[in-house]
């Protein structure tokens, strides 16, 4: 029914004045490959939605971070959304859009290519305002749409408005995090390093990220220029969801570790991987594990699965018994003290999962450079990826200083 919601948005707008928002997230955010995969599923007996999760996706992975700085700049402050879609309210009024009520969007009635794809949006989705047309008999082979006629949004008129230089604008708005927002444009810094103060993006970048990593977000850190060079996600074991892994999977290795206090590893029985590290950082991989079946698991690979791993990971009242080894969650056991111990990224999730007030344990992966695919994201990319993406931006440097200021070491 997309095509015919688009149409009948157009004449709803075209009558009653609103706008319309493209974001390019194909396929509810999975990517345009993926989509044609999803596709291919759906023919072989699949609805949308385990197509989605086969693929390692949750059913919706649509992003609308970059949506409150598009209405800020055009000036609205409230709106009425035109969906069926409750998950869509939801995940812009978290992002403090006032969304005041919503315009249905329902096709006159289903057709014979979209009556399956509409009742899976009903059934398991939750989309609201389709009972009465899925309930009828009628199909149609035609594509009209017919909207009833509401008052809803009517446009505004805005006295003496000031014209606009358009060419100021790029064709991209984005939502910059609260730390760092001038130093996100500065691209002239190649890496992170120290100033003399012991911080290089301040003191602030981390009480952001701590706050963002206290809400279950992912939060990017990136380690010293003369070491990796690269920026993690990084996320508290106890807040992920099948969601945020999927997003980490997407822009990432997809190699999951998650950073854990050495005395818990030996708990759950997660012995090194290699009796001789080789490392060339000393990266302590274990084991790699799974949870076992009981606790919901199919292959492991999903991002469901590892969400579920992750979690139990980071659960005091689990067991060596609750994990299958080997799997697909890398465990990493980090160096007592922390950042200021070893200035590497497995200490910097678990640091950052203690100070958000969450169980030791942080899941970390390395994030792929979308510019050049074959190489990883360097500072430079890295801030125009947090800058588009929402995503709050830190280093291990940074942790560290912070750490030595309120902690008094």
């Amino acid at each position: 029914d997309c095509n015919d919601q688009l149409k009948m948005s157009l004449s709803y707008i075209k009558e009653h004045g609103g706008c319309i928002i493209y974001l390019q997230q194909e396929g509810r955010g999975i990517g345009l490959a993926n989509n044609v995969a999803a596709y291919a599923l759906q023919d072989e007996g699949m609805d949308t939605v385990d197509a989605n999760i086969h693929l390692g996706f949750p059913e919706d992975c649509r992003e609308y971070g970059f949506v409150p700085g598009i209405l800020q700049n055009m000036g609205v402050e409230s709106i009425k959304l035109m969906t069926n879609n409750p998950l869509k309210i939801k995940r812009l009024s978290d992002l403090g859009v006032d969304v005041e009520g919503i315009i249905p969007m329902v096709v006159e009635s289903a057709n014979t290519h979209n009556r399956n794809y509409l009742e899976t949006k009903a059934n398991r989705m939750n989309h609201a305002n389709l009972g009465t047309m899925l309930a009828s008999k009628n199909t149609r082979e035609d594509s009209e749409c017919k909207l009833i006629s509401n008052s809803f949004m009517a446009p505004k008129t805005i006295p003496n408005e000031p014209e606009v230089n358009t060419s100021e604008y790029k064709n991209e708005a984005v939502i910059e995090p609260k730390a760092v927002r001038s130093l996100l444009d500065d691209e002239s810094q190649s890496g992170v390093t120290a100033r003399s103060d012991g911080y290089c993006f301040g003191k602030q970048s981390v009480i952001d990220a701590i706050e963002a990593t206290a809400q279950g977000e992912l939060v990017v850190v990136v380690d010293d220029e003369s070491r990796e060079n690269e920026g993690d996600f990084i996320a508290a074991c106890d807040l992920v969801t099948a969601e945020s892994m999927a997003t980490m999977i997407r822009y990432t290795s997809g190699v999951l570790c998650i950073g854990m206090e050495g005395e818990r590893m030996d708990e759950l029985n997660l012995p090194p991987m290699v009796s001789n590290n080789e490392d060339p950082k000393g990266t302590a991989f274990s084991v790699s594990v799974d949870a076992v079946k009981e606790h919901g698991i199919t292959t492991g690979i999903s991002a469901l699965d590892r969400a579920i791993t992750l979690k139990l990971l980071a659960n005091p009242s689990a067991t060596a018994a609750d994990f299958n080894r080997p799997g697909h969650i890398f465990p990493l056991r980090a160096r007592e003290g922390g950042v200021l111990a070893r200035d590497g990224h497995t200490e910097a999730s678990v640091d950052l999962a203690r100070l958000a007030g969450c169980n030791p344990a942080g899941v970390l992966c390395e994030i792929v450079s979308e510019e050049n695919p074959v190489e990883m994201a360097r500072l430079p990319e890295l801030k125009r990826f947090c800058k588009k993406h929402g995503f709050a931006l830190t280093s291990i440097v940074d942790i560290a200083q912070y750490r030595r200021d309120t902690e008094g070491l």
